[in-house]
């Protein structure tokens, strides 16, 4: 007969929390705020003049909100890809681990607002600003979210490589600093430096 303890956990099974319903949670929240997303393509309900060349040009004017939908549908995909990385390297979550990826996923569903801000005002520099920081707070939270997991080897696998993913998990802040700081200089289109990222991914050391 299997021996458990006062938890209800089989004997031999680490300390602390499951990770199906945090994982649960987590695919719920990325799908919704990636849905969400196409919300800021706010096509016209009608035009006066509905001849190809009216809708051409409408199409035209939509060129940064779908330019900002496409960009923060693939940094959300990434994200989420990289959380399910890191989960499966977890033996268990604990509280503070839970609590980590709950503030970081309030900044997921910020995502859509701060999208939808900077596609309708593609020229100014706080929506600009806004969606970068944004960003920049969510990749910290997962960047700290695994450091946290990783110390001592608090919560992962015990031949889990700590050198895998130091790098990756702060390409997106130390792009979103840039990114800030080259809005603040003037650069109306700073968001468009977040398309270096997969050159950059890329270009890394081979598991960092």
């Amino acid at each position: 007969m299997e021996q458990r303890d006062d938890a209800g956990r089989e004997a031999g099974t680490p300390s602390g929390f499951p990770k199906n319903r945090i994982e649960a949670l987590t695919d719920g929240i990325f799908a919704f705020a990636m849905t969400l997303l196409v919300l800021s393509l706010d096509v016209p309900a009608g035009l006066r003049d509905p001849s190809d060349t009216a809708i051409v040009t409408m199409l035209a004017n939509l060129v940064p909100d779908l330019f900002h939908y496409f960009l923060a549908f693939f940094i959300l995909a990434s994200f989420w890809v990289a959380h399910h990385a890191q989960v499966n390297r977890l033996r268990h979550i604990d509280r503070t681990y839970l609590w980590i990826n709950i503030t970081a996923l309030m900044f997921v569903t910020l995502v859509p607002f701060s999208v939808s801000l900077v596609g309708d005002y593609p020229g100014e520099i706080f929506a600009a600003i806004a969606f970068e920081t944004n960003l920049l707070l969510l990749g910290l939270l997962f960047a700290v979210q695994w450091r946290y997991a990783v110390h001592e080897h608090r919560l992962i696998h015990p031949d889990t490589d700590l050198g895998r993913g130091k790098l990756r998990v702060m390409v997106v802040p130390a792009v979103s600093l840039i990114a800030i700081l080259l809005a603040l200089a003037g650069w109306t289109w700073s968001t468009a430096t977040y398309a270096l990222i997969p050159l950059v991914m890329r270009f890394l050391p081979p598991g960092r």
